[in-house]
């Protein structure tokens, strides 16, 4: 009986990391820590074409990472919870900051 709640617990856990590997996804989600951005800004940031990044958020709304809001003909994004900005603060103190050192070479090589 445990063991069914920590299988579920660990596929949304497992599903939530896997949106975030994706180097394009984990910038989306880095630039709207900062701040709510509409689509054309993210487009421009992220340097995909409106369609890729599309995709990209459509998985990203799909995990309910991200929120969308519509003024007019323009959609913004933005977080949509804090926990997101936790880990990608965790991250960039583990990979930026002085943890970094601490990591094994075949994890700082890569992320290179």
């Amino acid at each position: 009986m445990h063991s069914s709640v920590d299988r579920d617990s660990l596929k949304r856990k497992a599903a939530f990391l896997n949106a975030m590997a994706n180097p394009h996804r984990l910038k989306v989600l880095d630039l709207l820590a900062s701040q709510e951005l509409p689509v054309n800004a993210l487009t421009e940031l992220v340097g995909l074409s409106q369609s890729a990044l599309s995709q990209h958020l459509a998985k990203l709304r799909a995990l309910k990472l991200v929120k969308t809001r519509r003024d007019a003909q323009t959609i913004y994004y933005s977080l949509s919870f804090e926990g997101v900005s936790v880990i990608l603060d965790t991250l960039t103190q583990i990979f930026d900051g002085s943890r970094s050192t601490q990591l094994p070479e075949t994890i700082t090589s890569s992320s290179r």
